[in-house]
């Protein structure tokens, strides 16, 4: 007995080798079912924004930078899921909706003018080759209908939104990022 439990502690040791000594390799990197880019309109006064959008982190960030690259401008804005309630890419519509709790920290004038956690709806829409599109809907203290600074909201009465169609290149045809939902 004691030389089969030998034997079995050598191989379990010579599999836990063989496993260690295999190189990681996380595969492929393309999206399914999610969403990474960069977008801009008037919605955020025509400033380029990123976001991205999967199970685990919803995202946008918006804003330019004065005086030096650790510094503020006139307005930026970041938004990143704390806890992603909701999360469902529809394959028919080729839209993806997810929900849940959100931070938002907001500098306008290079001064920090609210730091929150609030409820968010995002949705992203894969459009093809072009056009893929990407709002979060969502409202704070400060974010609310009465600033003038706030889009109404196209899903959520009372909301504000974020959002926009992803930036191509000079001929149109490449855009910055991609929505891919669907098998």
């Amino acid at each position: 007995m004691e030389m089969s439990l030998k034997r079995s502690l050598c191989l379990a040791l010579l599999l836990l080798a063989g496993i260690w000594a295999v190189p990681a390799d996380g595969g492929p990197n393309d999206i399914r079912d999610e969403g990474v880019g960069t977008y801009t309109d008037s919605f955020v006064a025509n400033q380029i924004s990123n976001f991205t959008i999967n199970r685990q982190m919803v995202s946008c960030g918006v804003g330019t930078i004065a005086g030096g690259p650790t510094f503020s401008g006139p307005f930026a804005m970041l938004m990143y899921a704390k806890d992603i309630q909701f999360y469902y890419a529809n394959h028919l519509t080729k839209t993806i909706r997810a929900s849940g709790r959100m931070r938002s920290i907001t500098h306008v004038g290079g001064l920090l003018v609210e730091d929150v956690d609030h409820d968010f709806l995002a949705i992203a829409k894969d459009n093809g080759a072009t056009g893929d599109r990407f709002d979060v809907h969502f409202s704070t203290p400060f974010w609310n209908s009465a600033n003038p600074m706030c889009t109404p909201s196209t899903e959520v009465p009372g909301k504000c939104r974020f959002g926009g169609v992803l930036v191509t290149d000079n001929t149109g045809m490449n855009q910055m990022g991609d929505v891919t939902v669907g098998p």
